[in-house]
């Protein structure tokens, strides 16, 4: 089998590209490169051949295909996607690569998850092809008692890409939740795996409501899409393309310049300055929201000026400064194993 992303790459190019040409390319013959282009077009690559002439590529497909996202990131980076139709979850696979040594970048993309979860072990609702569901292999040299702030860097690198793709921007809800005007564009699980006392690996688990015209009603007021807040027309691969690698740059921010990285979650923060409820402990504690330490954990000022912090709970946001709170959402940071 021919490369069929050198061949998307090529294409990528403009014009016509001749059979010949993408041959001596590819070392293979005409006849090979015939064979890999109809391939690529039952795979939902647009391309028009010309007689006597070559091919042109119309349009890429929407689904994240390991030689789209090579065509994608040629000549800037060469991550491992694995692309599965339906699975039961990308963080099950994701994991299982991670512990035989797939390197940081490794991606597992679906168009469907049966046991896709999110925080606190909810379902993921995706109705297939309409979200990016996806799971990034990370190996950041980090400590474990610096792991509390991963999720948060990867919030920070999701945001950064989804700007760069649509020129929208979502604030995060803490831990990694993305917001929209109080409605969740996307929710981030991050799973670790600890050895004497440092991260071996971690798994970031990420879903985003892409494509989506409307949600079903018990979520239709706390949920939106890229398409719904930032009339996104572009694909799910282009958007992975730009995720993966910001995601990676902000874990690389947080080991080498960690006061950088938590400067930028707290410019994206929508939680920071606001009422705050957290849920689901022995007590509940409401107060103002006014920091993130160095653990990650979320810093809450009582009426009485005492301060705590959380790392795990339910939180709701209320009003900047004061009034109740409403809209909640999981916020455990992470999961270790």
């Amino acid at each position: 089998m021919a490369d069929r992303g050198l061949i998307l790459a090529r294409l990528r190019g403009g014009g016509l590209v001749s059979g010949s040409e993408l041959g001596r390319a590819l070392g293979v013959s005409r006849a090979m490169v015939r064979k890999e282009i109809e391939a690529l077009i039952a795979s939902g690559c647009r391309i028009e051949a010309v007689v006597g002439q070559g091919y042109r590529l119309v349009a890429l497909p929407d689904t994240p295909l390991p030689e789209v996202m090579a065509a994608l990131w040629h000549g800037r980076a060469d991550y491992p996607v694995h692309f599965l139709r339906e699975v039961t979850s990308t963080m099950h696979v994701a994991g299982d690569l991670a512990r035989v040594g797939a390197p940081a970048g490794a991606t597992v993309v679906t168009d469907h998850q049966t046991a896709g979860r999110g925080r606190r072990g909810r379902g993921w609702q995706d109705p297939p092809g309409e979200a990016l569901l996806a799971s990034i292999v990370l190996r950041p040299a980090l400590p474990a008692g610096a792991s509390g702030w991963l999720p948060l860097a990867v919030a920070v690198g999701a945001a950064r890409a989804i700007a760069e793709a649509t020129g929208g921007t979502l604030g995060i809800k803490w831990p990694n939740d993305l917001l929209h005007e109080g409605r969740k564009v996307a929710g981030i699980l991050v799973e670790l795996a600890l050895e004497e006392q440092e991260v071996r690996h971690a798994v970031a688990g990420l879903g985003v409501n892409v494509h989506q015209r409307r949600f079903p009603e018990e979520i239709a007021a706390r949920a939106a899409s890229l398409r719904q807040a930032f009339a996104y027309r572009g694909t799910r691969a282009e958007l992975l393309a730009c995720i993966v690698p910001e995601v990676l740059a902000a874990v690389r921010q947080l080991e080498n310049d960690p006061r950088g990285l938590r400067r930028a979650w707290r410019e994206l923060s929508v939680t920071l300055g606001r009422q705050v409820a957290v849920l689901g402990l022995a007590e509940d504690a409401q107060g103002l929201a006014v920091d993130v330490d160095d653990l990650g954990r979320l810093v809450i000022e009582s009426q009485d000026g005492r301060r705590r912090a959380f790392a795990a709970g339910e939180i709701s946001l209320g009003q900047a400064g004061g009034g109740g709170a409403n809209g909640s959402t999981s916020a455990p940071s992470s999961k270790r194993t």
